[in-house]
């Protein structure tokens, strides 16, 4: 389905993604960044990565690897 879809929007040859309704050919990571709906963090104990939605304020988040439990604003 994803080939299909670069193919009719006539995209070849460099990394393009399908973000919503947008599209980002090349390694635009700022760009990227900006049309998730979510971040990447690091645990602080076990410097294990995990996604956390964007804009919810100030949460609770424990680490699904070691079980660290911390606040973060999002």
């Amino acid at each position: 389905m994803a080939r299909a879809e670069f193919s009719r929007l006539n995209l070849k040859g460099v990394p393009a993604f399908l973000i919503g309704d947008q599209v980002v050919v090349g390694l635009d990571k700022q760009r990227i960044e900006v049309l998730l709906n979510y971040i990447v963090i690091s645990c602080g104990k076990c410097d294990g990565r995990m996604r956390l939605p964007k804009n919810k304020g100030k949460i609770r988040v424990t680490c699904p690897s070691c079980s660290y439990q911390f606040m973060i604003s999002t």
